[in-house]
This record gives C-alpha cells, sequence and structure tokens, in this order.
C-alpha cells in the first residue's frame, strides 16, 4: 500500500480517497513504480497535459507539468516488491520539479526520461481548509494516458469534475483500491 501522510492543512479523507483511487488504478495498469508529487493548494484542470505535445486532441508525449518547485510539498517514489502488491518507498526518486530556464524545447521534461513505465501522480494539499481537491495521473510509456480529477467536500469527499476520465472510471479504481489500501493497515 502506498500511503499519503497528510499535513496540518490537509484533510484525511481526502488524502484516503486519493490513496484508493491510486492504488486501484497501479493495480489495474500493474504498474510496479510511482512518483507522488503533494502540491501545496488545489490546482484546476489547465495542468493537464501542460507542455506535453498534442495532436487532434490527444497528448502524444507527456511532459512533467510545469509546477513552480516552491508549491511540491513533497515528492515519493515508490517501488512495488516482488510479486505482492507490497510498496517500498524508495525516497524522492529524481525531482520532476526544479527551476529551468526557456521553454519547453529548452527545458521541458518528458515522463520518460524518469521512468518508461510508472504513474506519475499530483495530488493537492490544503484540503481541510479549502474543501476542495485535486488530481492528475500520468502513466509514462504510454504516449497518451493522463487525467485530471476534482473533487468536492460536503459531507464526503465526492467527484466535481474529470477531464480524460469519467465519474465511473474514477469509482472503478477507488473501489479495486479500497480493499489494497487496508492491506497492512
Amino acid at each position: 500500500m502506498i500511503e499519503l501522510v497528510p499535513t496540518t492543512d490537509d484533510d484525511p479523507s481526502f488524502l484516503a480517497l486519493v490513496q484508493k483511487i491510486v492504488t486501484g488504478a497501479l493495480a489495474s495498469f500493474e504498474l510496479r513504480e510511482a512518483f507522488l508529487v503533494h502540491i501545496d493548494n488545489w490546482f484546476d484542470h489547465k495542468w493537464l497535459g501542460w507542455w506535453s505535445s498534442w495532436e487532434h486532441k490527444d497528448i502524444k508525449v507527456l511532459y512533467v507539468p510545469p509546477f513552480n518547485p516552491n508549491r511540491v510539498v513533497s515528492q515519493k517514489h515508490f517501488i512495488c516488491e516482488g510479486d505482492s502488491s507490497q510498496w517500498a518507498f524508495a525516497g524522492e526518486g529524481k525531482p520532476l520539479h526544479r527551476r529551468l530556464p526557456g521553454r519547453r524545447g529548452a527545458s521541458g521534461q518528458k515522463l520518460d526520461q524518469f521512468s518508461s513505465s510508472a504513474a506519475f501522480v499530483w495530488y493537492s494539499g490544503n484540503t481541510g481548509i479549502n474543501g476542495a481537491g485535486s488530481m492528475m495521473f500520468y502513466v509514462s510509456g504510454s504516449e497518451s494516458y493522463a487525467w485530471y480529477a476534482s473533487f468536492r467536500r460536503d459531507l464526503d469527499w465526492a467527484i466535481a469534475d474529470g477531464f480524460r476520465i469519467s465519474p465511473r472510471e474514477l469509482l472503478s479504481f477507488e473501489k479495486r483500491g479500497s480493499p489494497l489500501s487496508q492491506v497492512g493497515a
């Protein structure tokens, strides 16, 4: 299980939801490596595919979205051990977000340069105060698998919007990840 640890301003219920979705998506795609980036605050759908190469509304080459490094609360790198579903923390990994001069041609970072087959997840912080959260999920080596989802808290957390993913797919990932998130808990 990949555990998302809340900071002071994070809502643990939001992180539990993101954890289930990520766990379910990792299991669905049988990915063995994941990078998780905790961003300081909510971000919107415009970050999806930023700097990436698009052709006819499809992403062709995925690039790391250009979040300012000051917004990165933490970055964690996980590797799935053996044939089990046990994920091991492997440190921070190579920093995805660093100060780079210029535009994409000179400084954009392709996801594939970090790993040829991994999940890259960005999720928002400050959810305890905002009552809103967001996440993006990219898969390197897939050419175009990337999506964004936003969430809103009323009594419980609920899907507010999705881009390049349906609510049904998100719920499927959450359902698949629920029992897996409990392993070792």
